[in-house]
């Protein structure tokens, strides 16, 4: 099995590295995580993103300025302000989702057929442990407070 697991990481590996660099790779994960998890503190992004909270600031206000998310006040407390993910950040994800199936998807065209069959069969069980991850990426993730 470290076989598939060396060879999971190399095409993760490679489809990162041609990526467009219109967003950072962390920015992606923040918008991600919002757009999973919905509007959070900033100090619980900066820990689930394992960076210090003046970096997440920046950051935050980086992606609020392009419009991506919006800082908002909580409900429950009006002394909190939550981040959120605006649904232009929602439609950027959803771009950088699609071009990085793109890349992925011009790479396994170069594929011969059964190799190719095989990674079609092999599509299921990849999908689930992108959902093991996320379901692991919840649980290691502070909550926001409510």
């Amino acid at each position: 099995m470290s076989t598939v697991g060396e060879a999971l990481f190399g095409l993760a590996a490679v489809a990162i590295r041609r990526r467009p660099r219109a967003v950072s790779l962390t920015a992606a994960s923040v918008l991600s995580t919002l757009e999973r998890t919905g509007p959070r503190r900033l100090t619980d992004l900066a820990v689930s993103e394992e960076v210090t909270q003046p970096s997440m600031t920046s950051l935050v206000t980086q992606l609020a300025g392009q419009g991506l998310v919006e800082r908002r006040r909580d409900p429950a407390d009006a002394r909190v302000v939550l981040v959120a993910v605006t649904e232009a950040g929602s439609r950027r994800l959803r771009e950088l989702r699609a071009e990085g199936a793109a890349t992925l998807t011009d790479l396994i065209g170069k594929l011969d057929e059964q190799d190719a069959a095989a990674l079609r069969d092999a599509a299921p069980a990849i999908l689930r442990l992108i959902e093991l991850a996320g379901e692991d990426q919840d649980s290691r993730t502070p909550l926001p407070k409510r």
